[in-house]
């Protein structure tokens, strides 16, 4: 065929816009599908999103939950099953074999699809860990992208250090799809690891950085061990991140550390603050709140300590978050969260052992 057939030419061109709109129409539906889970995060429950949007209560419960509507019919895969490995038992990976395309979710396929635009605009003729992580940072409304924002983890200077490591080919051919290397095949293996560890049953955005984290060879995990992003680090931020300070607020991901009491967490930050109060309360008769924090008085209504349950005669002060509000129609009476000085020794003796471990 002639290449320069004025028809072809137009098939080709045709063929560049669908494939554009349907890259546009993947990125909206992750946006909508984002938009969902904050309703979620919220409070909205999955009945009330399902009615609001005019969704099914199923299928409110698949985007939750990070999952896709599987492709492939039940008596198909009932079919498969049969067929393939009887004996096979869970659903261990195959060594060597990257999980099918449909066990990602949305904001997976969109890191994937990221890391490909970042290995043509670098010219490799290959896609590996590096350009997956840079894929990780762009998918932003994946939860891989907040966990590597928290940890200072940036696309430009990530992508001049692999441009400086691996350098910027003058050109990488013209495939659209650049082929896995065997690092990433790795990383996509145990990326279906970390999903099922997570009891997930698609992968994520963040089971790709952990697992990448874990793959620890490549230019993608080493460049996050620049960053101080290794495995153990970011498996501990994941495990906080729908939890937030009862105190300042601070979202899980946003602080190194959360200390738990019976329904209540405290941060580093408010520990911190929580114990220069206590040393201006030696030094003056009103003590002055210290950033978020401020010493109740002795005449405060419903004044314990969330942690140990003490009140003000048994403990010699109690600290709470100095903006604390009841929520405007609340009729319970304002009880803000609060830790006393005994609390707060502790609690400071936990983050100073986390430190030395």
């Amino acid at each position: 065929m002639d290449p320069s057939d004025p028809t072809l030419q137009e098939a080709l061109a045709a063929r560049a816009q669908l494939l554009e709109v349907e890259e546009l129409g993947v990125r909206r539906r992750v946006a909508y599908q984002q938009a969902i889970r904050r309703l979620h995060s919220s409070g909205a429950s999955m009945r009330e999103i399902a009615e609001a949007l005019e969704l099914s209560h199923q299928r409110v419960h698949q985007i939750v939950n990070g999952g896709e509507v599987m492709t492939t019919p039940t008596r198909k895969k009932r079919l498969l099953r049969r067929l393939v490995g009887r004996n096979r038992t869970g659903c261990e990976p195959t060594p060597g074999v990257p999980p099918p395309v449909d066990r990602f979710s949305s904001d997976a396929r969109e890191a994937l699809a990221f890391a490909q635009e970042e290995a043509r605009d670098l010219n490799h003729d290959y896609l590996g860990t590096e350009h997956l992580l840079l894929g990780l940072i762009r998918a932003e409304h994946g939860l891989a992208a907040r966990l590597l924002a928290t940890v200072g983890a940036d696309l430009a200077l990530t992508r001049a250090a692999i441009e400086r490591l691996m350098g910027k080919s003058l050109s990488g051919g013209t495939q659209r799809s650049r082929p896995e290397t065997a690092r990433l095949k790795k990383v996509l293996e145990l990326s279906l690891r970390e999903a099922k560890s997570h009891h997930s049953t698609h992968v994520r955005s963040e089971h790709l950085l952990l697992a990448l984290a874990s793959e620890g060879e490549g230019l993608g995990a080493r460049l996050l061990a620049q960053v101080g992003a290794v495995h153990g680090t970011l498996a501990s931020r994941l495990d906080r991140a729908t939890l937030a300070c009862s105190f300042c607020a601070r979202g899980g991901l946003e602080v190194d550390h959360l200390i738990a009491g019976p329904g209540v967490f405290i941060c580093e930050h408010c520990v911190s603050e929580a114990v220069r109060v206590d040393l201006a309360s030696d030094d003056e008769a009103v003590p002055k709140p210290v950033g978020g924090m401020r010493v109740l008085p002795p005449t405060a209504p419903n004044a314990t300590c969330s942690f140990c349950g003490k009140t003000h005669p048994q403990v010699d002060r109690l600290t709470a978050a100095a903006a604390f509000s009841q929520p405007i129609g609340d009729p319970r009476p304002e009880v803000a969260p609060a830790i006393c000085n005994q609390c707060v020794t502790i609690c400071r003796e936990i983050r100073q052992e986390e430190q030395r471990g």
